[in-house]
């Protein structure tokens, strides 16, 4: 769920709210606008944290926060580019290549192909 789409569901809430006598479902769809948020808050965090890591050289750290966020979207164009580089720092090629795959999936672009015959010629 993105931000649009939270907006436009408060939008249509603020049109029901007038009309509804059902407050289980107001009080479940308020309680499904505050886990989305706050799993977009969760993602949000783990991209700044994991690529911190990754900066400083923490590579274990922020493997472990890359593949939590490919836990929330498993084609996360982000996490997947990330955790190759991660892998690559970490000279563990193989596990590399197949995030490098998965990308492919979804960007071909230079990068991912240059990574990719680096990683190969390794």
């Amino acid at each position: 769920m993105t931000y649009d789409d939270i907006n436009e569901f408060i939008k249509e809430l603020s049109i029901e709210i007038p009309n509804l006598c059902n407050y289980e479902l107001l009080n479940q769809q308020i309680m499904n606008l505050t886990k989305s948020l706050e799993i977009q808050q969760n993602i949000a965090q783990l991209k700044c944290q994991g690529k911190f890591y990754f900066i400083i050289g923490k590579y274990e750290q922020a493997l472990v926060d890359f593949t939590r966020l490919l836990e929330f979207e498993s084609m996360d164009s982000f996490a997947l580019r990330y955790r190759v580089e991660t892998y690559h720092m970490m000279e563990e090629y193989e596990e590399s290549l197949a995030d490098l795959d998965k990308l492919l999936e979804i960007n071909s672009d230079i990068w991912v192909y240059e990574s990719y015959e680096e990683i190969v010629r390794k």
